[in-house]
């Protein structure tokens, strides 16, 4: 092959690299990235040279090195106020946590090293002094969109079960497939999932939904049954149908769906994947064949919660999906202001951020259904109804009220009704928020009052 045009940075590395004695070849992710167009996230390394001697030659340069991956032969270094990584050819012993080789034995031929790599595409290298070395067909592989194991699929599976993500993640993000053997491999290996930390499957299951377009990959998931050890829950969505005038997919092909038309936000993709997780569980049919899923949103909530947990995602982030989940039928309940101000009421802080947030994902599940021009015409008079109220400033929370606690202890209303009283003084101002005035508010609080003294009195 040819020299790669390299960006500018990278050609001047090694440049500097050979400079001071130190061969050096980018290798992995970068190069499969490279030859996709895509910018890398990283620029990776390897050398010939053993770790020490690779650390005294960048340090004799003049570069700080970090030997934070020094235990498998990695080092860091720091060029230009840019951190990179360059790791020493190397062959991997056992894998006995499923994640690290037990050892690593150095060695100055590349292609041992490359072979010891997940899958082809990953297992390219490239020199400017020496071209693109490609022993397992990566390129081809990348051409035709196809992710394959380098060596036998059932060895590199076996030796870190992640790569049975990573692999329909790679072949989501060629908006490929996978090879045959590597496809058998994972159903027949997919228990190993449970040798894997939660954390790190939910790293792979971020880095899917982050994608521009899941769908590939999501269709994998179900495809090779791989859902019972990621979120289990979701085996029971898929192929269930829905008996719905108002969709023409499945409830996981629906989420699924929903999840590509949704921004590319995790709180917003894990949402939209689960929106409906809950509907197997409170369907029913009625006698004209109409499927019902009342309650869905609050039994899906509930759901993605336990899941999200059992994932270790952040407390944060799982409230943030629970709540957009909770709140993704809120358009289809009413269009009346004194309504959609109750329901914006009940919206936590930041009020407007979680409004865009659930209008999005409402958004997103409506193009995933058989919508029509009038109903996504009212899905939108729906959203600009909602954003006018807020822009509005009427009287949404308590603290928007006219009044405040002193003042009711200056009319004298009691400790144990002030909650209650404020609570009613909202829910009329949220009715008619022309109400929300001192001085109307201050008669009714005493009128209140009043009332609740003469019941105890009697």
């Amino acid at each position: 092959m040819k020299a790669i045009p390299l960006p500018e940075n990278i050609a001047a590395l090694f440049a500097f690299l050979g400079g001071n004695d130190l061969p050096a070849w980018l290798v992995g992710g970068c190069l499969r990235d490279y030859f996709l167009a895509k910018p890398p996230a990283d620029w990776d390394f390897a050398t010939p040279c053993p770790p020490a001697e690779t650390g005294a030659k960048l340090r004799r340069a003049g570069l700080r090195v970090l030997e934070t991956g020094r235990r498998h032969g990695t080092l860091t270094f720091i060029w230009r106020e840019k951190h990179y990584e360059i790791t020493t050819f190397r062959a991997d012993g056992p894998y006995s946590d499923h994640r690290r080789p037990d050892w690593v034995s150095y060695t100055d031929c590349l292609e041992k090293d490359l072979a010891r790599r997940d899958f082809t595409v990953n297992a390219m290298a490239y020199r400017p002094e020496e071209g693109l070395r490609d022993p397992f067909g990566g390129l081809a592989d990348l051409e035709r969109r196809l992710v394959r194991a380098v060596g036998e699929a059932p060895r590199r599976l076996a030796e870190d079960p992640l790569r049975i993500l990573r692999g329909v993640r790679f072949a989501a993000g060629l908006g490929g497939e996978l090879e045959a053997s590597l496809g058998r491999a994972i159903t027949a290996q997919a228990a190993s999932l449970r040798q894997i930390s939660p954390e790190r499957v939910a790293g792979e299951l971020r880095a899917l939904l982050l994608l521009p377009d899941p769908r590939v990959g999501l269709a994998l998931l179900a495809e090779l049954a791989l859902w019972p050890y990621i979120i289990p829950e979701m085996t029971a969505t898929v192929g269930f149908a829905q008996h719905s005038a108002y969709h023409y997919l499945d409830v996981y092909d629906h989420m699924c769906l929903t999840a590509a038309n949704a921004p590319a936000d995790l709180s917003l993709r894990l949402a939209a994947l689960l929106h409906d997780i809950g509907k197997p569980a409170v369907f029913t049919l009625d006698g004209k064949g109409k499927g019902h899923f009342k309650g869905h949103e609050r039994a899906g909530g509930e759901i993605a919660g336990r899941a999200l947990e059992r994932l270790r995602f952040s407390h944060r982030l799982r409230d943030q999906v629970v709540l957009l989940i909770e709140h993704h039928m809120l358009h289809l309940k009413t269009l009346r202001p004194p309504a959609l101000r109750r329901i914006l009421a009940a919206l936590p802080p930041p009020r407007r951020e979680n409004l865009e947030r659930i209008l999005l994902l409402q958004k997103a599940d409506l193009l995933a259904s058989r919508y029509t021009a009038a109903s996504l015409a009212e899905f939108e008079d729906f959203a600009a109804g909602c954003r006018a109220i807020l822009d509005s400033g009427c009287s949404l929370d308590i603290r928007d009220l006219a009044v405040d606690g002193r003042d009711l202890v200056a009319l004298g209303v009691p400790p144990a009704a002030r909650a209650r009283t404020l609570a009613a003084l909202l829910d009329e101002a949220l009715e008619r928020p022309e109400l929300n005035r001192r001085e109307i508010l201050l008669a009714r609080a005493a009128a209140l009052a009043n009332s609740e003294s003469s019941r105890r009195k009697m």
